[in-house]
């Protein structure tokens, strides 16, 4: 009987010991390290490296030195987390009545977790990112703060004016009309580029005035701010392989009249579900000049009846209203 324990024994440091390179080598595969040459982006590098190129926002993640994604320079190190192609590999424990099969096998239920939903962008910048709405539609406005405060975020409490009776848990989105939205070629009126500030919640009366909370804040409120119809929004799922339709139009205005946009930066186009554009549709920015120069990307987030806006997923100058957009070859 000792001679059959010691033997068991014997069997289990042995496992012990074949296991442990394994264990090993996972650990020294969790990072690359890679330099930057001249070209990369973290797009290319997260499409060679990792194999998709959707994945660089966890690249920049783990490189809390690159303070903008769109601004990488050639020598730069930085590290390509690897374990996000590991697959978890469960090791069966081994105990003495396995080895010795003094005991039956029991039938072992695999707990089956659903898949973790891939969204195609935030849910916050998905709502902060606006629209181009044909006419400015509002249910009523911010007239006034408790602290007398014009400029207001997150936490705060202001006053509302609403068409209609509201109550308490009543929500709102709170928006600003940025411009009137004037196609830089045509010079046709397109509608009105729409700022969703923030979400407001009704918490009570003071008196006879309405009392919100801004539960939520992506900009500056200010009181004179629009109120408009709350509904929910979920993002988009990310496709494993997104459209890129064969179709022509230009970019109309960009977020906050930026004149210059880069990687994660928002832009709105002259086309929308009319012409069969679809959230999560893939296309490519021109270069302003006599030639037609690919620029970069920039892939839908959101579609309306003739426009849609969109994010810069990748671009090597900057993205300027009028410039032109195509379909991927």
């Amino acid at each position: 009987m000792v001679r059959q324990k010691a033997t068991v024994s014997m069997i289990l440091i042995l496992l012990g010991f074949l296991l442990l390179p394994s264990f090993l080598f996972a650990q020294m595969q969790e990072y690359k390290d890679y330099t930057i040459v001249k070209g990369d982006t973290l797009w290319d590098i997260s499409q060679k490296e990792l194999q998709d190129p959707f994945l660089w926002p966890k690249i920049w993640k783990e490189n809390p030195d690159i303070m903008n994604p769109d601004r990488i320079y050639p020598q730069q190190k930085i590290k390509i987390p690897l374990y996000i192609l590991q697959k978890e590999i469960s090791i069966p424990e081994v105990t003495e009545a396995k080895i010795k099969r003094e005991e039956p096998k029991k039938e072992m239920v695999e707990k089956v977790e659903p898949p973790k939903k891939e969204y195609l962008v935030d849910k916050k910048l998905l709502i902060a990112s606006g629209y181009i709405t044909d006419s400015v539609h509002s249910v009523g406005s911010i007239v006034d703060s408790p602290s007398d405060r014009t400029i207001l975020g997150k936490d705060d409490y202001a006053y509302i004016k609403t068409d209609n009776p509201s109550k308490i848990g009543d929500k709102f989105y709170i928006i600003h009309p940025v411009e009137k939205v004037v196609h830089p070629k045509s010079g046709l009126a397109l509608g009105y580029l729409i700022e969703v500030l923030g979400i407001a919640e009704v918490v009570g009366q003071d008196g006879s005035e309405t009392k919100i909370k801004i539960t939520d804040s992506y900009s500056d409120v200010s009181t004179g701010s629009l109120l408009d119809s709350y509904y929910e929004i979920e993002p988009p799922s990310r496709a494993e392989t997104p459209r890129k339709p064969d179709l022509n139009g230009y970019v109309v205005a960009t977020k906050e009249l930026r004149l210059i946009n880069g990687m994660l930066d928002i832009v709105y186009l002259d086309k929308g579900r009319r012409e069969g554009l679809e959230v999560g549709d893939l296309l490519a920015t021109l270069i302003q000049g006599k030639h037609r120069v690919v620029n970069g990307t920039i892939q839908v987030i959101n579609t309306r009846e003739s426009t849609a806006t969109a994010i810069v997923r990748k671009s090597s100058n900057a993205v300027t209203k009028g410039d032109e957009v195509i379909g991927i070859k």
